[in-house]
């Protein structure tokens, strides 16, 4: 027993003499701490790579709080993010009800505060989590549910504003021998976010008979690309150990789209050319696009769900009006409607957010 101890001992003041050594040598810093400061010397974030590399095959996360190592090297959020694998592991409860029908009020009291703004349509498109469309790669301690908290908001909002994807994207699984989603990524990609934007056009449809869009044969995977691993595999430290696959698609029209993106406060051009996917702005960003099929100014909000939506919504809309929903409170929201007047405003969210308490702000008085 002391033979261990003092062993124990005697690798604890090797890793308390190596560590500094290490961190010395490589010159890791720490934003707002001093090289001789403990989170610098004693910083084991070089390590961090390894340890994940030699756990990562027994299915052990360095970070479970942030990603979940599944079957197939499929990886999922952790509880850190709204508590996501908890809240699909326990189901519906009374209280989600409670918040849905707070969620509704509010809802309905934008669609008709839109309305007397001019706004012909007004929508909420939910983007799925991965493990709504996937739970097959989950750990099968962490399957979700029977019953969701979703099905709950759903059953209790009004669907005329609300667009559900879930049942298009399930229905696409086996219609694809590609992937909707990334393994290695809490989003969808550009193929999972086309059958989305397809689910979300035809309810569009269904309340402006005039509305054009691309049919599904319209569309044609171009070509599967492999990449590194995108941001779980960045929280696990193996963005360059861990692959992924982008597809990338095509929607046939007749004449190339050609955008022009502005700073909306501004109005300075800030890029043009392409049909480009770009990060969720967080200023408003103006898009005009040539050879849309639609001549009508949307106003959308999203998150970085929306990110491989843009394309799409780009090649519909002559004008997408973009901004981070984070950014935007109820003042905002109405100050944009004001200064844009959009006919059409759509929210994007990603499903694990279409709760929060954001969405049971009232507008402001009724003009």
């Amino acid at each position: 027993m002391k033979k261990m101890a003092l062993m124990f001992v005697g690798v604890a003041l090797l890793v308390l003499t190596i560590v500094p050594a290490i961190n010395l040598t490589l010159g890791t810093e720490k934003k707002g701490y001093k090289w001789w400061s403990k989170s610098v010397l004693f910083n084991l974030d070089f390590a961090l790579p390894y340890l994940s590399h030699l756990l990562y095959p027994f299915g052990i996360s360095t970070d479970p709080d942030q990603v979940i190592i599944g079957k197939n090297d499929w990886l999922y959020l952790g509880d850190y993010h709204n508590d996501t694998i908890s809240v699909t592991r326990r189901g519906a409860v009374p209280e989600d009800e409670d918040v849905a029908r707070k969620i509704r009020v509010a809802t309905n009291s934008w669609e008709q505060w839109l309305k007397l703004k001019g706004v012909r349509d007004f929508r909420i498109v939910i983007g799925p989590d991965k493990s709504t469309i996937y739970p097959e790669f989950l750990p099968d301690w962490a399957r979700p549910a029977a019953d969701s908290a979703t099905n709950s908001l759903l059953a209790n909002v009004d669907r005329g504003i609300y667009v559900d994807t879930r049942s298009a994207l399930i229905a696409a699984k086996s219609r694809f021998p590609e992937p909707l989603y990334y393994r290695t990524d809490t989003h969808w990609n550009s193929l999972g976010a086309w059958v989305a934007f397809q689910a979300f056009i035809s309810e569009l449809a269904r309340a402006d008979v005039e509305l054009k869009s691309y049919s599904a044969q319209q569309m044609r995977v171009l070509k599967v690309n492999e990449c590194y691993g995108r941001d779980l595999a960045r929280f696990l430290r193996m963005t360059n150990l861990l692959r992924d696959k982008e597809v990338v698609i095509d929607i046939g029209n007749e004449r190339t789209i050609e955008t022009e993106q502005y700073d909306f406060e501004t109005g300075q051009l800030t890029a043009s050319g392409g049909n480009p996917v770009f990060e969720t702005p967080q200023r408003p960003l103006l898009v005009k696009s040539k050879h849309a099929l639609n001549q009508k100014k949307v106003l959308w909000l999203h998150d970085s769900f929306g990110e491989a939506m843009a394309p799409f919504m780009a090649a519909t809309f002559s004008e997408t009006l973009q901004l981070h929903f984070d950014r935007v409170d109820p003042l905002r929201f109405a100050q944009l409607v004001d200064t844009y007047k959009p006919e059409l405003v759509v929210v994007t969210i990603v499903e694990r957010d279409a709760r929060k308490k954001r969405f049971e702000n009232l507008p402001p008085q009724n003009p």
